[in-house]
């Protein structure tokens, strides 16, 4: 089954965009994840609108987390265009990667100095190389996890 993305205006003013998961109208809840929240910067100066996608859910470091929207509180309900889809996927990698490399014990103030001397190219590949680094370790971890279950039932050195 195809996922379905919705954008949702809530009665707080906030504008978020996310996968919906479940819906149940009895109890008016809506199970959703992958939820991101529209920011809009205006800068008067130069008369230009800007839009960021941010993670709505504070300390949420794993955008396929489900959250509980209680749906009283959603005023406006459209499907994304295409053009907002787009950067809607782009910023989910990019959230994702961020955690990656934060889990993998990079700081901010290293991914900011990084930022200083790096081209943009060359900061793609640091954060992908301490990426692969977390999921090497994570692989590592599982693998020696997975050894660790395993019992020996015949001397001879058969395992079940």
């Amino acid at each position: 089954m195809m996922p379905i993305y919705k954008q949702f205006k809530l009665t707080n003013g906030d504008e978020i965009v996310c996968e919906i998961v479940d819906q149940n109208d009895e109890i008016a809840e809506v199970i959703i994840r992958k939820t991101l929240k529209i920011v809009v910067t205006d800068d008067f100066v130069e008369n230009v609108r800007y839009y960021s996608l941010k993670p709505w859910t504070s300390f949420q470091d794993d955008t396929n987390e489900l959250i509980s929207l209680n749906s009283v509180h959603i005023i406006g309900e459209t499907t994304p265009s295409d053009t907002m889809l787009m950067h809607y996927a782009n910023a989910l990698i990019d959230v994702d990667k961020y955690n990656a490399v934060k889990a993998a014990g990079v700081s901010i103030s290293e991914i900011h100095e990084k930022m200083k001397e790096l081209s943009e190219e060359e900061m793609m590949s640091f954060l992908d190389e301490k990426l692969n680094e977390v999921s090497m370790n994570s692989m590592d971890s599982a693998e020696m996890s997975n050894t660790e279950n395993i019992i020996i039932f015949n001397p001879k050195g058969t395992r079940h």
